[in-house]
């Protein structure tokens, strides 16, 4: 794992971490915080299947996730997602429905980023056409009791796939 060596500002080694957030140097007083990035993702549901997406890059290639991804700067978590799905599928999404949020670290070339991943639960009538294959190895349908664990790339995901209740969330859509 990369770690921070010299200060950003002055270039010292004379640094310390907290070990949660926060590098402070000790030669110039200049503080830098790690703080949380927020990502978003969807539980798309289509014809009682849901959609998962096998990672085309690391971490996790191979793996499989939800739609969705990192949220910019000035955006809420649904127009990230919003334009998450749009990148990656090419489509729009209808009525989210929060899930929930989780912590869950992320390695990018060797740097840990911790965050906080929200999950929004939609209900889609028409299946995606279109894959960013830059992202996406495959577009996989799975039915909610058979989603195969082992497979889920990140702790989040499997958390917030164990949590949700398919029936309780078509009921509060009007779903039948």
């Amino acid at each position: 794992m990369k770690e921070f060596n010299y200060c950003p500002s002055c270039g010292s080694r004379d640094i310390e971490f907290d070990n949660v957030k926060m590098f402070s140097c000790k030669a110039c007083s200049f503080v830098y915080f790690q703080n949380v990035a927020a990502a978003a993702a969807a539980i798309m549901e289509y014809k009682d299947q849901i959609i998962m997406l096998r990672r085309n890059n690391e971490p996790a290639k191979g793996m499989l996730d939800l739609p969705g991804g990192f949220i910019d700067p000035k955006e809420s978590a649904e127009d990230g997602l919003r334009r998450e799905i749009r990148e990656e599928l090419q489509m729009e999404l209808g009525k989210l429905i929060y899930v929930g949020s989780y912590p869950n670290d992320y390695v990018y070339e060797e740097v840990m980023y911790h965050s906080c991943d929200l999950y929004f639960y939609c209900r889609i009538d028409t299946l995606p056409t279109y894959c960013n294959t830059d992202e996406i190895e495959e577009m996989v349908l799975i039915s909610p009791v058979e989603i195969p664990v082992g497979e889920i790339a990140f702790e989040s995901t499997k958390a917030a796939l164990g949590k949700i209740n398919f029936m309780k969330i078509k009921h509060r859509l009007d779903i039948k």
